[in-house]
């Protein structure tokens, strides 16, 4: 049969899962990992339960070109060596891909005897899905052989449970292998792959089983069949779902959604802006912050799932609605139909239509892959656009560090700025949006490292291995820090005093006690004295001022800072001041600025809050006339000419009184 427009050129099974990074994006690579995530049928099972109990005999143990045995603890020890899916599924697939085929069916054996070891059911056909997709190339009469040791229930538990997960790009394969197979189990087989497909299109499926010598009628019952229920669905009833859910303040919209889908499907994409009125008129007013949250993605997940047959119509439907285009549902079709042609998809999200919102899109698509798939997006990196190759790798990064720190950390210098210095990335973060969300990415990601082993990523950041500029270092290790001062405060301390200074930057212990003061300023206090002089104490004394100023604690703040030499009381002292002209609402402000002991440090509070309002109207809470004259209390007859000076040249970002102020 023809190839179901071949999509993710990734991982073939003759090439090894590594994460080394250096091959991502070679192509003829492994399939990619399990992407039937869009739909989660769980009918199978309690089915798959006999299964568990089956054990059949397996050959003795072979001998690996690398002379290690694969016997029975094999795949035993490749489930428990690693204790997330992300590290388990690249295992498995560098497992399969070393196996010989006495080996493979050894492996498909022994899937058998621990599945409880597997991250889920639907992990566990993952892993045979493979094996006999492999096997199935090298010999065809080993797979009708393996089928045949099986008995009948089983059998058709084993066949279902494969096709569900089966990557459904590897069309030809899962052909090749239902071939082998009696009717019985290939009519199963193709349930199997209705049930789990998010990227086989209706054509596509009606193909292979044509291949296989079904009559399109039949393949279109069955496709029909999974679609609708026998029940008429109407709008009445898909309003009565949402209203029920919502009225006894519950967030579970399933029923709902699948009775919109089906209604869809019934009555044609046209029916799709009914539909989405109907969720409109739904969302109460009256709900709790909770059901409001959970409600907000309800359309979202409607329209993904109608796509999941063919997203492509959908995804012209909803931007045939016009202006303003719903970025959040376009971005969920998308998301489905990357799965199936993402060249399709790129070529479309270049349209002079869509340019507002291709940048949105994208990087939604990206994130929502790196965060349900982080392996599978990985492999596929040469199916995303070039110019987002960074993101996939950043947000890859930041998704599996929580559980491999060192690998992720690997991922980032992967990036093509990662040698760049600090005003290099200002500049560029200067420059688009997408670059600050990346940045983000990346500081999130030495973050999470860090609170997962803090000793370990903190060295890397150190050593050379980690290509790092030196102001880079200092600002990663500045990250690296805050996120540890968040779980072992004293022991971050400890080690950040052990930190020898370079030059006139500030000691990492700064960075430890300005955390500490955002849970507990007075314990932050405790930690003043034993920070090194210079600029790592005016620094940490600093943070711990900027605490208490939100505490209007403006007191303690100024009895804290006598404790500094003369010089930098007077710094300490120009920041407190220049902090509490930021204060809101106005009569908050005018209590700081009372309580500053000198008429110099209240005149520079003023000065702050006029340089926010008249350089920064957008952010800055509106000023009037009568506010501006309330400050003359604190000023000079010359600060008061310039205030006035100001209120001119400055007319347009002064607010009319209202009855308020």
């Amino acid at each position: 049969m023809n190839k179901n427009k071949q999509i993710f050129r990734v991982l073939a099974l003759t090439t090894p899962f590594i994460l080394s990074v250096g091959n991502v994006g070679a192509t003829n690579v492994a399939p990619p990992v399990n992407t039937d995530l869009l739909a989660q049928n769980t009918d199978v099972q309690d089915d798959d339960r006999s299964d568990q109990d089956v054990v059949d005999s397996k050959s003795g143990s072979s001998q690996r070109p690398n002379g290690s045995n694969l016997n029975e603890h094999s795949l035993f020890y490749a489930l428990t060596e690693y204790d997330n899916l992300f590290d388990l599924k690249r295992s498995l697939l560098s497992l399969v891909d070393n196996a010989t085929e006495r080996e493979l069916v050894e492996i498909f054996h022994e899937s058998r005897e621990y599945p409880l070891a597997f991250d889920s059911l639907q992990t566990t056909q993952w892993l045979r899905g493979i094996v006999l997709s492999k096997l199935i190339d090298i010999d065809g009469d080993t797979v009708h052989s393996l089928m045949e040791q099986l008995d009948e229930q089983t059998a058709e538990v084993v066949v279902y449970g494969v096709m569900r997960e089966w990557n459904q790009m590897y069309a030809d394969q899962a052909v090749k292998f239902l071939a082998l197979l009696d009717d019985g189990l290939q009519r199963r087989g193709l349930q199997g792959v209705i049930d789990g497909s998010s990227s086989l299109s209706r054509a596509s499926f009606i193909e292979m089983g044509t291949e296989l010598g079904y009559q399109e009628d039949y393949l279109t019952y069955l496709l029909d069949r999974h679609q609708l229920e026998q029940d008429q669905i109407s709008l009445d009833d898909i309003a009565t779902a949402l209203e029920s859910v919502i009225s006894k303040g519950k967030y579970r919209f399933h029923e709902a959604q699948r009775k919109a889908v089906s209604f869809v499907h019934e009555q044609g994409l046209d029916s799709l802006a009914r539909v989405l009125e109907v969720f409109e008129e739904n969302s109460a007013e009256n709900m709790s912050q909770t059901v409001r949250m959970f409600f907000g993605g309800t359309q979202s997940k409607l329209v993904a799932a109608i796509a999941r047959s063919d997203p492509e119509p959908v995804f012209e439907h909803l931007v045939s609605l016009g202006e303003p285009l719903d970025v959040d549902m376009l971005s969920s079709v998308s998301e489905v139909w990357f799965a199936t042609d993402p060249e399709a998809l790129w070529n479309r999200l270049k349209g002079e239509d869509l340019k507002d919102i291709q940048e949105e899109v994208t990087e939604d698509v990206i994130r929502h892959w790196t965060m349900r798939e982080p392996d599978f997006a990985l492999v596929s990196l040469d199916q995303f656009p070039t110019e987002y190759h960074d993101l996939v790798y950043a947000e890859v990064a930041l998704e599996v560090a929580p559980d491999s720190p060192l690998e992720a950390l690997e991922l980032l210098t992967k990036t093509s700025d990662w040698s760049q210095t600090m005003s290099d990335r200002e500049q560029s973060e200067n420059e688009t949006a997408r670059n600050v969300g990346f940045y983000f990415s990346i500081d999130r990601t030495i973050a999470a490292a860090t609170k997962a082993d803090p000793v370990a990523a903190i060295e890397w950041i150190e050593s050379s291995v980690s290509h790092l500029d030196d102001s880079m270092k200092q600002h990663f290790l500045d990250k690296a820090y805050q996120s540890w001062a968040g779980s072992d405060p004293h022991t971050a301390f400890e080690m950040a005093q052990q930190i020898p200074l370079a030059g006139d930057t500030a000691g990492f212990e700064a960075t430890v006690v300005g955390w500490v003061a955002k849970s507990d300023v007075d314990e932050a206090i405790k930690l003043l004295p034993r920070v090194r002089e210079g600029t790592t104490k005016m620094r940490a004394y600093r943070r711990v001022m900027w605490r208490l100023e939100e505490q209007d604690r403006i007191s303690h703040a100024l009895h804290l800072g006598s404790d500094l030499p003369q010089h930098q009381r007077e710094e300490y002292n120009d920041s407190l001041a220049w902090q509490i002209g930021y204060r809101e609402p106005f009569d908050h402000l005018i209590a700081g600025i009372r309580a500053l002991p000198s008429q110099e440090l209240q005149s520079r509070a003023i000065y702050s809050r006029l340089s926010f309002t008249y350089y920064l109207p957008e952010m800055a809470p509106k000023m009037t006339n009568k506010q501006l004259d309330q400050f003359k209390e604190f000023l000079t007859d010359r600060e008061k000419r310039l205030l006035e000076m100001g209120r001119r040249m400055f007319k347009d970002r002064i607010h009319e009184d209202s009855s308020e102020d």
